[in-house]
């Protein structure tokens, strides 16, 4: 169990990763680390939590954009399909399968939790270039690719759809960092238009994606405890949601990537040190 000091520092970083979703629309993904470093929780239940508080955070953030028209809805359900498959084929059944040591070379073991963060760091880090613009700089939207090509288009949406389902089935995280450069390169979208439907998206997958964890886990997940944290989460996104406005969105953007840069790079050093 952690200490009372770990627990406080555990709700500060809740509210942290408030503001960061209510200023930048991502960064549920870092309660992983959270979870599992500070309350010292087994990976499987802290992607579980992770999954879920992301989930009625974006549920949230979603409302607003839902007023405002700003969600491409046969989009969300063509995208929202093979992601929520992806997501329960790993929550539902996947992930407890994983075996706890996957294999062994010489004196190095990788275990399912150091393989699992391995993969959450992965994700930061393409989030991380795709900020900075590493990645994506050259790739041009094609909104036309619909009506010239749809059977490659909604092969692609497919094909990602799944791949960013299983992948973020295994941290727990929304996909926003995988789903909004697909809908903005692949399809074109305006920004306005890509962060409410990823948003609706996140809140869906993430929401019915829990039922496999309370399925799997269901006597082990705390319900006080996802309570307490999402008043901390939903106290700090009226927060950043009501300082966004005063902060530059550039300055916004450069910030929250060395951010991500920084939490990837610490879970690689941790996880190559266990």
């Amino acid at each position: 169990m952690p200490s009372s000091m770990f627990e406080a520092l555990g709700y500060l970083i809740g509210v942290f990763i408030g503001v960061v979703l209510g200023i930048t629309g991502g960064g549920g993904s870092l309660l992983l680390p959270t979870f599992t470093y500070l309350f010292e929780e087994p990976v499987q239940l802290a992607t579980a939590y992770t999954l879920i508080l992301t989930g009625a955070t974006a549920a949230i953030g979603v409302v607003p954009r839902i007023r405002q028209k700003e969600v491409d809805y046969p989009i969300a359900i063509t995208l929202a399909i093979p992601v929520l498959l992806g997501t329960l084929l790993v929550r539902g059944w996947l992930f407890a399968r994983v075996p706890t040591v996957l294999f062994n070379i010489g004196d190095f073991e990788l275990g399912k939790r150091t393989f699992v963060m391995m993969i959450f760091a992965g994700i930061v880090l393409l989030s991380w270039a795709t900020m900075i613009g590493l990645v994506g700089r050259n790739l041009k939207p094609n909104p036309n690719l619909r009506s010239e090509q749809p059977l490659r288009y909604f092969g692609i949406l497919s094909i990602c759809g799944l791949a960013i389902g299983i992948l973020t089935g295994f941290i727990g995280a929304g996909g926003g960092v995988m789903l909004v450069p697909l809908m903005v390169i692949v399809m074109g979208l305006e920004m306005r238009t890509v962060v409410g439907t990823t948003l609706l998206i996140v809140a869906v997958k993430s929401t019915l994606g829990f039922v496999g964890d309370l399925w799997t886990q269901g006597a082990a997940i705390s319900v006080l405890f996802l309570a307490q944290f999402l008043a901390a989460m939903v106290f700090g996104v009226l927060l950043g949601s009501a300082v966004s406005n005063r902060i530059s969105a550039n300055t916004l953007k450069i910030g929250f990537a060395w951010f991500l840069l920084f939490i990837a790079v610490f879970v690689i050093i941790k996880e190559s040190l266990l």
